[in-house]
């Protein structure tokens, strides 16, 4: 499996695809057993209908604890339901659209100024680069209440570099024995030493501010009267919370449950609409479809850039849904989902899972499946989310479209990740043309969300100056197509 580490995702799938979809189980030498599934129904065993029969377990809370601590992403039990409320509390609709759609909007115009200056330039924009940054900027106002002001940076914030650095390493564990990186850690070296590094950068920003923002709270006696009258942060929302034994929350609680927020509404959605352009760059004919129906419900789009659609704007907008479905059903923000099974568990099929066994959910194999989603399975096909007869969205079940998660820990920033992207995907592509720079070498990164592992260059040009171009209606979306397949590891089948 190390072998594979730097193509993880892709390999799996490949695996799966020789197999029809079978799920397989690898033998581990010092480590669980791990049955990997792309079946939506074992999906849907796993995450709903026998949800307490799987819990996060000791090796993913080892392996990201060092990043996370004990967060939503890391317990169980009453712990994490005391962090899940806070987390619905976070982002309740009220939330959505007094706070933070205002922040979003502000910072699409950011991001068009980027865009529009590059029409200018000429020069190629990575685009990667700037939806990170973008949502940083977005999601960071959101959760500290300042402007990090990154999108106009040259040089990266040193909390932006460290914080894909942490993240990147960290995933990297799954892919090695335990021991190996704990001796790493221990001894203080390569990766581990990097990783160290990159959490001392993290932890003394987060702090800070934490610092600061309960300092202010201290020593005004006003506080808590004015921030009522004011759109208040997340870490003055959380410092407001009483912790799971009713005690003052502790600040490194508050560490914790900020830098999953981050993850939760920075890094999923920049990755998404990194992808989704990408996509779209490589399928003209749905960018072409997309911008028609944008500017036929939305014409004030084409005819006033300052204007930045509210929340209700977008809403009903059939073809940009189903596009922003289509790239989060090839490329889900999280590729894989591990959990441990605590008891003998029979699915449905008749999959056998023995207590004590991981079980690793891979989502971004299950989109590639013609058995799942038929021969298209691994093409850029926006038009399979709607009726062709209605003209409505298709709900597909959770198990098959996984892309925000289902039953207990289906994700509460939903809402805000699909506000995020259809602004930003109905601001710029009404308004300009985004066109791959040829020969780039488009991958999957190795994080805990899917981004890229290289930059994703784009020509921008403005939609008037784009719409003469010429436009090869006939090219198909690649979608990250497998083409190699070596494997020294021993796949066992499972007997149903």
């Amino acid at each position: 499996m190390a072998y594979h580490a730097g193509r993880f995702l892709d390999w799996v799938t490949e695996v799966f695809l020789a197999r029809d979809g079978a799920p397989f189980m690898l033998r581990l030498p010092f480590q669980r057993n791990l049955i990997f599934t792309a079946n939506p129904e074992h999906y849907e065993h796993v995450m709903k209908t026998q949800y307490d029969n799987f819990l996060k377990g000791d090796h993913i809370y080892d392996l990201l604890v060092d990043l996370l601590g004990d967060g939503i992403l890391t317990v169980d039990g009453e712990e994490w339901k005391f962090h899940r409320r806070v987390f619905v509390n976070l982002f309740s609709s009220r939330a959505l659209r007094e706070h933070m759609a205002p922040i979003i909007q502000k910072h699409v115009l950011v991001l068009q100024r980027v865009l529009t200056e590059a029409t200018t330039t000429k020069q190629p924009v990575d685009f990667f680069t700037a939806a990170g940054r973008f949502t940083l900027d977005a999601f960071g106002e959101i959760a500290f209440g300042f402007d990090m002001d990154t999108l106009t940076l040259i040089e990266e914030h040193p909390f932006e570099r460290a914080f894909v650095d942490a993240q990147h390493i960290v995933a990297a564990r799954i892919a090695v024995p335990t021991w190996y990186w704990k001796l790493k850690r221990w001894m203080n070296l390569g990766t581990e030493k990097q990783l160290k590094d990159a959490l001392l950068t993290v932890d003394k920003f987060v702090m800070d501010i934490i610092s600061k923002t309960m300092e202010q709270r201290a020593n005004n006696t006003h506080y808590e009267e004015s921030a009522k009258k004011i759109n208040r942060d997340i870490v003055s929302l959380i410092l407001s919370t009483e912790s799971v034994d009713r005690k003052p929350i502790d600040p490194v609680v508050v560490r914790n449950i900020v830098l999953m927020a981050l993850i939760a509404g920075r890094d999923t959605t920049a990755d998404a609409l990194s992808w989704l352009f990408h996509l779209l760059s490589l399928n003209p004919h749905v960018e072409h479809k997309l911008r028609q129906e944008l500017l036929e419900h939305l014409p004030k789009l084409g005819s006033n850039k300052n204007y930045i659609p509210t929340i209700q704007d977008v809403q009903g907008i059939s073809y940009l849904e189903a596009t922003i479905n289509e790239a989060l059903r090839l490329f889900s923000p999280v590729g894989l989902a591990q959990k441990l099974c605590v008891r003998d568990t029979v699915f449905s099929d008749g999959t056998f899972v023995p207590k004590g066994t991981n079980i690793a959910l891979v989502y971004h194999a299950m989109a590639r499946m013609p058995g799942v989603w038929g021969p298209d399975a691994a093409s850029f096909v926006p038009e399979r989310f709607i009726d062709s007869e209605s003209g409505d969205l298709v709900r597909f079940s959770s198990g098959k479209f996984s892309a925000f998660n289902t039953g207990p820990r289906v994700c509460v920033g939903r809402n805000l990740a699909m506000m995020e992207m259809k602004l930003v995907v109905a601001c710029v592509v009404s308004r300009y043309h985004l066109d791959e720079v040829p020969g780039q070498d488009v991958a999957c990164s190795g994080g805990l969300t899917i981004g890229m592992k290289n930059p994703l260059m784009m020509n921008v040009q403005d939609i008037s100056t784009a719409e003469s171009v010429e436009l090869n209606i006939g090219i198909a979306a690649d979608n990250c197509v497998l083409k190699r397949s070596t494997s020294s590891i021993n796949i066992h089948p499972l007997a149903p």
